[in-house]
């Protein structure tokens, strides 16, 4: 609930400069002009030239971090940090989850082009050449509308773009280098496993 409380506080990011900001998140990526961190339903870059970067920058990808520091130029789903504090996060309950999920995986048995690729918390639905939604995943013990499926991982996709609902909740049931099951609580598609698709 933190994420929907976050989004629709900063939703309408040009009526607000800068907030500040603590909470968890997941590191997405370190480059030349600064990182990338996941955090609360929003992508956020913290420029190069920040001391608490030195933290985070020979960290693996999807790793946990807790983050201080002040928001600005919030868009819908993104914002830029300036950090005063981060550290990674020891012993955290999805990390590993998330690192195995990255890639594409395909409906097991099924042989129409759907698929769908995980990068970051980017969650990607392909149905064809050029035909793809974009989603941004929330990992917890709830859906976005409360509801507690137990036992395991829960992943909720938001749509970017679209209004603070959540679009999907799935559970995670298992992961591993060739295989992703899942168990959808927000449709009818119940248990499906996928398997690792070459890119």
């Amino acid at each position: 609930m933190k994420a929907l409380v976050l989004l629709l506080a900063f939703g309408t990011g040009a009526a607000q400069a800068q907030e500040s900001y603590s909470g968890n998140g997941y590191l997405l990526s370190c480059g030349e002009e600064g990182c990338f961190i996941n955090s609360a339903g929003f992508n956020l870059f913290a420029p190069e030239g920040q001391a608490p970067l030195d933290a985070l920058r020979d960290l693996p990808m999807m790793s946990a971090v807790q983050i201080d520091g002040t928001l600005s130029d919030m868009g819908d789903s993104s914002a830029t940090i300036t950090l005063t504090s981060a550290a990674p996060i020891a012993d955290d309950l999805y990390e590993g989850n998330l690192q195995a999920m990255q890639g594409a995986w395909r409906p097991e048995g099924e042989e129409t082009p759907f698929h769908i690729s995980i990068a970051g918390m980017d969650w990607v639905e392909v149905l064809g050449e050029g035909d793809e939604t974009y989603f941004m995943m929330s990992v917890g013990e709830y859906c976005g509308d409360g509801t507690f499926p137990g036992n395991g991982m829960v992943i909720s996709l938001y749509r970017y773009g679209d209004d603070p609902g959540d679009d999907a909740c799935w559970r995670l049931e298992y992961v591993d280098e060739a295989t992703l099951e899942l168990r959808d609580f927000k449709g009818d598609q119940g248990a499906v496993t996928f398997t690792r698709r070459a890119e």
